[in-house]
């Protein structure tokens, strides 16, 4: 798992401070976006009104932030020291789906998943970012077929 510049900073800072968090919402947006969305701020600004109204749900729905921080860091070790699971052993029907600008570099590895999980099925798309921008309604009806 790739990490996206300003993290940390957010991580040390931002994340005590659930005013500083909702003060970072509105003032620089574009850097959550980047750094705890893991979006590319262009597929943003890009995406039509119902995508962009997403996002900001997303962001606003965080606070508060302040309880989550021991929490995050810890999914911030564990997630960056992982050792391979036996995944040719898993027999779960598996979905596994990424964006090729996951800004958290999940989609090589949700590939190489994957290909290691016997009958597993990859989804992938070039751009949407950690929040599939542009992709929400295609991802969620693959979801809902994987799930019957």
């Amino acid at each position: 798992m790739q990490t996206p510049a300003g993290t940390a900073f957010l991580f040390d800072t931002a994340l005590k401070s659930d005013f500083l968090f909702w003060a970072a919402i509105r003032l620089a947006r574009t850097t959550l976006i980047r750094a705890i969305l893991a979006t590319p701020p262009a597929v943003v600004e890009s995406a039509n009104a119902d995508e962009q109204a997403r996002v900001a749900q997303v962001l606003d729905h965080i606070l508060p932030i302040s309880p989550r921080r021991l929490g995050l860091l810890n999914d911030a070790a564990v997630t960056s020291s992982l050792q391979r699971y036996e995944l040719e052993r898993i027999v779960t029907p598996t979905l596994v789906i990424s964006m090729a600008d996951d800004l958290f570099g999940t989609f090589d590895g949700a590939r190489y998943t994957a290909e290691h999980i016997p009958r597993a099925r990859f989804i992938g798309y070039p751009s949407g970012g950690h929040l599939w921008i542009g992709h929400q309604k295609d991802v969620s009806s693959e979801i809902a077929a994987f799930l019957k």
